[in-house]
């Protein structure tokens, strides 16, 4: 730590100076008992300086949150005398996700006195952040000593990674796959086996269960009949994420979107014993292999919040998504605004390798023209000429049967899914 001096020690320099000058040349020596308090602290003060530099850690009370809830510290503070202590909380820029200059930014401080006997710990919160991982482990420390003559600061930088979660959201259907594994499950397959969901009737054969023989239709009829049913599967689900950045967008509400939705598709089809898996595309492409259970859930959830957002100035010749990070059939359920030419040719790409492709449009609604603007007329034309660019891609996807629904922040997830499977049930007849 740094020490330096404060505006105190100049100032008692000044008055002991002043009355010993005054003493001097009035003659007076009982003048200068005047400043006898004043040389007084300065020898205390010099002579209570520490030697030893203050020790100072942080730690997070809980390192996942969720949005909205406010972020609880606990600095732990350990000097060699007694002084006051004083926090400033210095976390990284973005994690109220604004481009404010840092001194227009939320600050905290805290500040209390410590004995010099042991540790002494002090607690403070900070405004609730973004979604994402952030690290909150920087805290400018300033520590005054005895009599205020001096204080010492410096910068604890100790990584300590929160990570703040999207709000759950309550799904009460999913999309149902057109392809599904041999697992057991509990998405209904188009085949014909063992299962619970009845599928026909056909005549009795040699090697038929007997449990199969359905008593009421043989009971019409000249010969045995059997039921057929359709068996329960799982399925390989893979969430597609946009991390490309169109200028000119809102994109941590349109990504934030995106991380809300795969998140509870996630959770959703994990509780299903469905393999989950994700591929981020962006500058760059990385994926977490398919898993299930719980812990899936977490290495899916920290991925999405590490999720780094790529301007769309990058490569545009970006490879195509590796081959091994899918499983052959796939349920590809995509999250996007739809902006970036090289996603949407990603998709088509996906679709004709043989996989079930479906996309959650993460809705941006463009600004509406201001009636006061220079040319409302033509801000307008802009915002219809926009509409009807994202209305191609949606049918140049839907000729391809890729179903899109569209999602915006005041609806909730279940109509974008009810919409999708509305499609999916036009092009297929059925979801089975």
């Amino acid at each position: 730590m740094r020490r330096r001096s404060t505006v105190r020690l100049p100032t008692a320099v000044v008055v002991i100076v002043v009355g010993a000058l005054v003493a001097a040349m009035l003659g007076r020596p009982e003048a200068a008992l005047f400043t006898a308090p004043w040389v007084a602290v300065v020898v205390l003060g010099l002579a209570g300086m520490s030697r030893q530099p203050a020790r100072a850690r942080v730690d997070l009370v809980a390192d996942r949150i969720v949005v909205g809830d406010d972020v609880d510290l606990r600095a732990t503070i350990e000097v060699e005398t007694p002084g006051w202590v004083e926090l400033r909380p210095r976390p990284e820029a973005t994690i109220w996700g604004d481009e404010r200059p840092a001194n227009e930014r939320p600050s905290v401080a805290v500040a209390d006195a410590v004995t010099g006997q042991g540790p002494r710990r002090l607690t403070y919160s900070l405004p609730s952040p973004i979604w994402g991982t952030h690290d909150v482990g920087r805290l400018e420390v300033t520590v005054h000593e005895p009599y205020g003559l001096f204080e010492r600061s410096g910068l604890v930088d100790e990584p300590r990674r929160l990570r703040v979660h999207p709000r759950p959201v309550d799904l009460h259907r999913l999309l149902a796959p057109w392809l599904v594994r041999r697992q057991t499950g509990v998405h209904e397959s188009t085949a014909v086996d063992r299962g619970v969901e009845f599928a026909d009737i056909r005549p009795f054969e040699s090697g038929d269960s007997l449990r199969d023989i359905n008593w009421r239709a043989s009971a019409r009829s000249p010969r045995l009949l059997v039921s057929q049913r359709h068996p329960e599967r799982s399925t390989d689900v893979i969430l597609l994420l946009d991390s490309f950045v169109e200028s000119g967008h809102d994109v941590q509400t349109v990504v934030g979107l995106a991380i809300e939705a795969a998140v509870a598709l996630a959770e959703s089809h994990l509780s299903l014993t469905d393999r989950v898996g994700l591929v981020e595309l962006g500058g760059v492409v990385r994926w977490v292999a398919p898993g299930t259970g719980r812990l899936q859930l977490q290495r899916l959830t920290d991925a999405l919040l590490g999720t780094r957002l790529y301007a769309n100035a990058t490569d545009r010749d970006l490879a195509v998504i590796p081959p091994r990070s899918l499983p052959p059939r796939s349920f590809v359920v995509a999250l996007s605004p739809l902006l970036d030419e090289r996603f949407v040719a990603a998709l088509y790409d996906l679709r004709g390798g043989g996989h079930d492709v479906a996309v959650i449009e993460c809705r941006y609604d463009p600004p509406d023209p201001s009636p006061d603007s220079a040319s409302p007329d033509i801000a307008a034309a802009a915002v219809r000429l926009f509409e009807a660019e994202r209305a191609v891609v949606r049918d140049s996807l839907a000729e391809r049967g890729i179903a899109v629904g569209r999602w915006r922040r005041d609806e909730h997830l279940d109509a974008v899914l009810a919409e999708i499977t509305a499609f999916r049930r036009r092009v297929r007849g059925s979801v089975r």
